[in-house]
């Protein structure tokens, strides 16, 4: 139980490095407040040395704040961290609340984290793909289950449209195999994605067979992909759009449509997340231990997880933040 997260402060050209066991999920609301807001946030943390530093399994969130050099590297978070419009518009917002630094969303999760300052990633990485299902190009068995797009050009007068269930790395690491499973049979030569589902994907990846070129894009945090696809797709060109969902678009040229974004709607859900007040996870973990007590199962909770430290904003200072952030995001 927890949401655990490394964050690091980067000082005169080394790093700190701390522990949460609970911020993984509210990381973007919890730094979003500015610099020095996320400095105090991010020291009341458990402070670690190397042996803490967490996987590409248990690392949900993380952080680098580098004070040298005003760049601030982020993921984590639950709607932002799988929804591309959104997290595109919180960093537009949180552009003007850290007026001056660069914000870059860390795609490869605690790898990019560990990258930054040094440290080997191959220690934070776990990859493999020894649970892949067999391979097949077909639909959800419910259209509004679409997560990912595939889009695959066969020659130079055909081209097809694959809604999919699951996440990218479910097909793309099955390497060149995907090729000759393909089914035309479940391929749309248009797909407007709006008349499946409403949430916009969280992938998607695009074949051009003649020219041996795979791209692909997601939401989500993968760690280390890029890196197995060159394995796979041996004499490809892979190209990682990271969350440049557009390149699809352009690559199907005008033949596959994502479900529209209405901005207004995205801004007033951010407002209310990043106003949303934080509950104490303590409270939820002794209910559960006590319940467990209960039934007569013994119960031992990490001394690490009856650490949560945070001290939050008023609300009245994040509503004054915010305000200027929004004056200076419509100006």
């Amino acid at each position: 139980m927890g949401q655990r997260a490394n964050l690091l402060i980067v000082r005169n050209r080394s790093y700190e490095l701390y522990y949460s066991h609970w911020c993984a999920n509210t990381l973007p609301r919890d730094l979003f407040w500015g610099p020095e807001y996320a400095v105090e946030f991010i020291e009341l943390q458990t402070k670690v040395d190397e042996s803490g530093w967490l996987n590409d399994i248990w690392a949900e969130g993380g952080a680098v704040l580098d004070l040298d050099i005003k760049k601030l590297l982020i993921y984590g978070g639950e709607d932002i961290r799988f929804d591309i419009p959104l997290r595109n518009l919180y960093i537009q917002l949180m552009q003007k609340t850290w007026n001056g630094w660069e914000i870059e969303w860390a795609y490869g999760g605690i790898a990019d984290l560990a990258s930054y300052v040094g440290y080997p990633k191959e220690k934070v990485l776990t990859v493999g793909d020894s649970d892949l299902n067999s391979i097949c190009l077909a639909p959800p068995e419910e259209k509004d289950w679409v997560e990912t797009v595939a889009s695959v050009r066969f020659s130079a007068n055909e081209m097809l449209i694959f809604p999919l269930g699951g996440g990218i790395e479910e097909y793309l690491l099955h390497g060149l195999e995907i090729v000759d499973k393909i089914d035309k049979a479940y391929g749309y030569q248009k797909l407007a994605l709006s008349e499946w589902k409403k949430d916009f994907p969280l992938g998607g990846f695009h074949l051009d067979i003649p020219q041996k070129r795979l791209e692909f894009w997601h939401a989500d945090v993968i760690s280390g992909l890029f890196s197995q696809l060159q394995n796979k797709w041996p004499g490809w060109d892979i190209n990682e759009k990271f969350s440049d969902y557009a390149a699809q678009l352009r690559s199907t040229q005008g033949l596959l449509e994502f479900p529209a974004v209405n901005g207004q709607q995205l801004l007033e859900e951010l407002i209310v997340h990043l106003l949303n007040e934080p509950s104490n996870p303590l409270n939820a973990l002794f209910y559960l231990a006590e319940k467990l007590g209960e039934e007569g199962k013994e119960v031992e909770i990490s001394p690490y997880a009856l650490s949560y430290n945070n001290r939050p904003l008023t609300k009245e200072l994040k509503e004054e933040i915010l305000a200027s952030a929004l004056k200076g995001l419509s100006s």
